[in-house]
């Protein structure tokens, strides 16, 4: 990639983390709530280390030095495996405001967590592929949806009560460069049978044994990916591939699984549901039943945790502080 390249690309990040700090701090259904969801500094390397033995031991049986890699299906070298937060740690005094009380103690346990592969963890991390459930739910028939719309509705409902879920990998957002370039060597192209990101669409996760990270915090991920497409804008336009490609995943997880407190999802519908409103319904349906709400309002917490994992990527990619730039931004606009 030439010099012009390389900035062009880093100015065109820079835009989509400025949009995302206008919504935060511009916008009046998001607030100023930024401070408040990323409460935690730097990692401290034991928890990292924690989680990431509590994974192998949960998740890579027979004592191997290697890792077992779900989406590959084989076992990689442990320096190429990351250990993938589905909720990201960052926000931990957030977790119960989000999920319940109690959740909070998951956070560096195994089921918040999913070993992948470098490049499809970066991949995941910024949307452009999800985890759904491994169901059946596109009609038979397109023209007659109604036929076959109670054996999809039970196969949801299967799942939902299954002590082993299964789930396969979709491609949200097939367009971005990272998603068409060939990803691993040759060698390995022919043993897995694909050679892009993008292959992967529909490629069922394989596990080595009954543990599975917890369906709350891969449907977090879910959502956290259909919101930073929302920002882009890439789920605007009903006739879009990339819309085409979330609403099939939504309908994944059309499952009845109680994940996050009601009024937290109520944030995300005010946010992306206006664009889409068959992923409104869908959200609504993972609300937890309570007999009392924290408020019954919207509440924008659950986006500015999502934001702010976008920002910090940002900053870990280029190693510059976008906070004190848009303070530099607005000191200069009040200047003037």
């Amino acid at each position: 990639m030439s010099q012009a390249e390389k900035l062009k690309d880093r100015g065109s990040r820079f835009q989509e983390i400025r949009t995302v700090f206008v919504k935060l701090f511009n916008s009046s259904k998001l607030g100023f709530r930024l401070e408040q969801a990323s409460s935690k500094g730097r990692r401290e390397t034991s928890d990292q280390s924690m989680i990431r033995t509590l994974m192998k031991q949960a998740y890579c049986p027979g004592g191997k030095a290697s890792i077992w890699e779900p989406v590959l299906g084989q076992w990689i070298d442990n320096d190429f495996a990351t250990a993938a937060h589905l909720f990201p740690w960052q926000s931990a005094d957030m977790m119960d405001s989000i999920f319940g009380p109690g959740l909070r103690d998951e956070l560096f346990s195994a089921v918040n967590g999913i070993f992948l592969h470098p490049k499809i963890e970066k991949a995941f991390d910024r949307g452009f592929l999800a985890i759904v459930p491994d169901i059946g739910v596109d009609p038979k028939d397109p023209l007659a949806p109604w036929e076959d719309k109670e054996e999809r509705h039970k196969a949801l409902r299967k799942w939902e009560t299954s002590q082993l879920r299964e789930y396969r990998i979709a491609v949200l957002d097939p367009t971005p460069a990272c998603m068409k370039e060939q990803v691993f060597d040759e060698q390995v192209y022919k043993q897995l049978g694909f050679e892009t990101l993008a292959d992967l669409d529909g490629r069922r996760l394989v596990f080595q044994n009954d543990a599975r990270p917890r369906a709350r915090y891969m449907w977090w991920t879910f959502l956290s990916a259909i919101t930073q497409l929302s920002w882009k804008g890439s789920v605007k336009n009903p006739d879009s591939l990339i819309q085409k490609e979330v609403l099939k995943s939504t309908r994944c997880w059309g499952t009845h699984g109680k994940y996050i407190r009601k009024n937290m999802l109520l944030g995300f519908v005010q946010e992306i549901g206006h664009d889409v409103s068959s992923i409104a319904e869908s959200i609504m349906e993972h609300a937890i039943d309570e007999d009392t709400l924290v408020g019954t309002e919207a509440d924008q917490t659950g986006l500015a945790i999502v934001a702010d994992n976008v920002i910090r990527r940002a900053q870990q990619h280029d190693g510059v502080d976008y906070d004190s730039e848009l303070e530099e931004e607005e000191d200069d606009e009040e200047d003037d």
